[in-house]
């Protein structure tokens, strides 16, 4: 692991980094968690898929409310306790996961990205926000769905994630 550790530092450092710009993302929380739907407490407290817990925080989001759907059918609970924000993100400094080519760079495969073993995607997180990257966009374990990874810690001053509203999850 210390050789591929110092490998992708190396890679981190010399990639170059996606921008978004005022793309919508979706984010679905808890109805009574809807004032905290732009917050990283539930990550920071728990830990993610990229971000361990009481390490640091993520604010993780999807690129559909579809995403949405599948990610939270994935957890117990019924959908119906659930609003999704519909939220405007703009960030200058982003890693893209979801590159074949760069993924082969890294020696690691989307399907390690996606399974059960966090061990090697929080690292990822941990070496990504270290090299000063404001998220990440990964490939979604619930299906064929992209997700976004925001280290709103991270954010510089032309980033900016905005709550444009908070519905109910339109299921299916």
């Amino acid at each position: 692991m210390p050789r591929l550790l110092s490998s992708w530092r190396k890679l981190f450092s010399s990639y170059k980094p996606r921008k978004i710009r005022g793309a919508y993302w979706y984010r679905a929380v808890l109805k009574s968690r809807k004032k905290t739907i732009l917050t990283m407490d539930g990550a920071f407290l728990y830990g993610g898929r990229y971000n361990t817990a009481e390490d640091f925080g993520a604010l993780y989001l999807s690129k559909s409310t579809e995403g949405c759907i599948a990610e939270i059918t994935r957890r117990p609970g019924s959908p119906d306790n659930y609003v999704v924000g519909d939220i405007i993100v703009t960030l200058e400094k982003v890693c893209d996961l979801t590159d074949a080519r760069f993924l082969r760079e890294l020696e690691i495969s989307k399907e390690q990205l996606i399974g059960d073993d966090w061990e090697e995607t929080q690292l990822l997180g941990e070496l990504v926000r270290g090299a000063g990257f404001e998220g990440m966009i990964v490939p979604s374990a619930a299906g064929d769905f992209n997700n976004l990874v925001i280290f709103v810690d991270n954010l510089s001053a032309k980033s900016k994630i905005q709550l444009e509203k908070a519905h109910d999850l339109p299921l299916p």
